[in-house]
């Protein structure tokens, strides 16, 4: 970043390091010797007897504000784990919402609980738990105040119950689920509530709208704990799988497939994790949603596989608020090359903390087969932490996925942030970051490096992001969307709440701007300034929105649109209009709809996308989303379409079948999963994977491509 806007940020973010918050609550962790039972029911003795933790305060819409129902939290634990109980009081029972009973459903709009536990109390990282009245249960990892690793599956059992006072909920959390220092009895602790019939938010603590409940850096203190202990700190986790692969362009069309395998997760100190992956399998993983590509570079597909799922958080790298512009680690890179499975015969992974260093250092070994060569690739990553909730860090890779070269990377990053800037409770940040690649054979313009500022709040929320990228800046186990460019990067948005206003939660009025300019050309390659002179969010969390951009395209080279279509070199601009609205949030239906319309290189295109939600329980939900491009351009136009179907029962919160349809016009091809999975108990499931493909021929029929079956248990022994 500039030093004329660096040098100035940080004095001013320096200065208000000496402003901080005292409102700190405190509550203690009773202790029982009698067994729990977690059934939603409230009946044990400490629960009888122990006081609750406090009442709550509002968060949205008005913070500050007693909340419209009263919500009472009691904790407890005993040797093996901690124990919250929840009584949501309200006043209509017969209201209360949920849509879904899914293993990690995110129900997000629902009646539902986030909990967020700080066992280390360094305010900067720590569990994410979510419930909701069905009994949806949903977990995660939070790395520096930001929840980073959403696929984190940890075990822990909840029960939830509805009656005529409102809702309960009864959680079990084990101690071998959470790492902690021994004898350290105060961890960070926090809890908000969701109503959803109202659309209101209130929390223990915190109640800001400027950062959500995962801001465990505003939590509160929760006390008693010092003789929580994590056992031996083993857990084996051996998996058996049988399945059957038919493929019609394959010699041999049928292929048994039989497999076993083993993770271990191993604390070497309370602090300190190593997860070992032997002969790893990915049967449940849910397949890729397909996307539709008009632009000239390449599509981002997140990971989905749960052992670089876990802990994946500590691998982040560089600036917060850049997206996936430049990810020097993309741990997708391992395993799959250009689409095709590469098996995995071991990974090693160690995750923790020594003091106020946080580390990661992952190390996997892939088989020979007929993608890739065996392969070994490393990745570390290490952050020390100062001040509240600043760090400075550093990271590198090893490993070339195609087994055709070599290729590493090192890098160091800073972020200095805090939530009290200038003592008014805000946001505010500053981040920069430098690495480089080494690859035979080339020996310049292989970095990138770059720098940040954010002042990301409710009411006012900037940023402001500088990055260049070399030519040759090539991270063989990273993401780069675009090399040889210098990019400026500017996001702004004013979003007042007007009180009182009966229909009309909070306005907003946008700015973007974002500039490419290609180094190795001299010249432009793309720039896009676009405004929203409005946006409404109302009470029943409908969403309405205008946005106008104004893009300029430079080609250094034609560009491949379609089959048979290509837009020769030269510069283009362009202006486009986007209308956009979501239905309430709080119904057993929402829906989405944009229109996108406008001038298009040499011609004009239209964008239509919509999707519709039923839930017309917690047991059943169906979903349909529908994008259609109508594409007009001198060289030739065309049309494309992709449909996307989901339908999901759900017989309890352990037993579900989900079931994805995909379709789209340029490959014709019907992709189905569906999956089964069953939860006997936490750490202990069945899986049920159908994975089938039909492909359109040219007589317009459907015949059967490719059909992979799999039957996989996964039974967890914990020590």
């Amino acid at each position: 970043m500039p030093s004329y806007i660096l040098r100035p940020a940080v004095v001013v973010f320096l200065a208000a390091l000496s402003l901080q918050a005292a409102d700190v609550r405190r509550a203690r962790v009773a202790r029982t010797n009698q067994p729990i039972r977690i059934d939603g029911v409230l009946d044990e003795e400490v629960w009888r007897n122990s006081p609750h933790i406090g009442g709550f305060i509002q968060n949205d819409p008005y913070p500050g504000q007693p909340p419209t129902e009263q919500t009472e939290v009691r904790l407890a634990f005993d040797d093996n784990a901690l124990y919250i109980a929840v009584r949501c009081l309200d006043s209509r029972p017969e209201t209360i919402l949920s849509t879904t009973m899914a293993r990690d459903g995110r129900p997000f709009d629902d009646d539902s609980l986030e909990i967020v536990i700080d066992p280390f109390h360094d305010r900067r990282s720590g569990y994410y738990l979510q419930l909701n009245a069905a009994g949806s249960m949903s977990d995660g990892r939070i790395i520096e105040n930001r929840l980073a690793d959403v696929s984190w599956d940890g075990i822990w059992d909840a029960r939830t119950r509805i009656d005529e006072r409102g809702w309960v909920a009864e959680l079990e959390i084990p101690f071998k689920t959470l790492s902690f220092r021994q004898g350290a009895g105060t961890w960070g602790f926090n809890i908000e509530r969701t109503i959803a019939r109202v659309n209101e938010e209130s929390r223990w603590t915190g109640a800001v709208l400027d950062s959500t409940i995962h801001a465990v850096s505003r939590g509160g203190i929760i006390e008693g704990l010092e003789e929580a202990s994590q056992g031996v700190g083993l857990d084996i986790k051996p998996y058996g799988l049988l399945g059957v692969n038919r493929d019609a362009m394959r010699p041999d069309r049928v292929k048994p497939r039989h497999e076993a395998g083993a993770d271990i997760f191993y604390r070497i100190t309370p602090n300190l994790l190593s997860s070992t992956t032997i002969n790893t399998d990915f049967a449940e993983t849910e397949v890729d949603t397909r996307q539709i590509n008009l632009t000239r570079f390449s599509l981002f597909f997140p990971e989905k596989r749960a052992f670089f799922l876990e802990e994946a958080g500590v691998f982040q790298f560089g600036l917060p608020g850049a997206g996936t512009t430049m990810l020097p680690f993309f741990s997708r890179r391992i395993g799959l090359v250009g689409g095709e499975t590469v098996p995995i015969l071991f990974g090693e992974k160690l995750t923790g903390k020594i003091g106020r260093l946080e580390m990661g250092l992952l190390d996997v070994m892939t088989r020979d087969s007929d993608v890739a060569p065996s392969e070994n690739f490393v990745v570390g990553r290490a952050k020390y932490g100062f001040w509240r909730q600043s760090y400075v860090g550093g990271i590198f890779t090893h490993g070339e996925p195609t087994g055709t070269t070599d290729n590493s990377l090192g890098g160091a990053d800073i972020l200095l942030a805090t939530n009290n800037f200038l003592g008014r409770r805000r946001n505010f940040d500053v981040a920069a970051y430098a690495v480089k690649t080494s690859t035979p054979g080339i020996h310049n313009r292989d970095f990138s490096y770059g720098g940040q500022i954010r002042y990301p709040n409710d009411r006012w929320n900037f940023g402001y992001s500088w990055q260049q990228i070399g030519e040759n800046f090539d991270p063989k186990l990273g993401y780069v969307r675009r090399r040889g460019v210098r990019v400026n990067s500017l996001t702004s948005r004013f979003a007042p709440r007007p009180r009182g206003h009966r229909y009309i939660r909070q306005f907003s009025f946008e700015f973007d701007f974002s500039d490419y300019y290609s180094t190795a050309q001299r010249s432009l390659e793309s720039r896009a300034y676009g405004v929203t002179p409005v946006a409404l969010l109302f009470h029943g969390g409908q969403q309405l929105s205008y946005s106008i951009t104004r893009s300029t395209e430079q080609l250094f080279r034609p560009f491949g649109i379609h089959a048979g279509i290509q837009i020769p070199t030269g510069r283009y601009s362009f202006t486009r209009h986007r209308l956009a609205t979501s239905g309430p949030t709080n119904k057993l239906y929402t829906y989405r709809l944009s229109y996108d319309h406008g001038s298009f290189y040499t011609g004009s295109s239209d964008e239509l996308t919509g999707s519709v939600s039923w839930r017309k329980s917690a047991r059943l939900t169906t979903a349909l989303e529908m994008r259609q491009y109508w594409v007009r351009l001198e060289q030739g136009s065309f049309d494309t379409s992709l449909a996307l179907i989901r339908l999901n029962y759900f017989f309890s919160p352990r037993l579900s079948v989900t079931n994805f349809v995909q379709y789209d016009t340029d490959s014709r091809n019907v992709g189905l999963q569906s999956r089964l999975r069953w939860i006997l108990q936490p750490g202990q499931e069945v899986y049920f994977v159908l994975n089938h493909e039909w492909q359109e021929n040219p007589m317009d029929r459907f015949e059967a491509r490719r059909t992979d079956a799999r039957a996989k248990l996964n039974y967890t022994f914990r020590f």
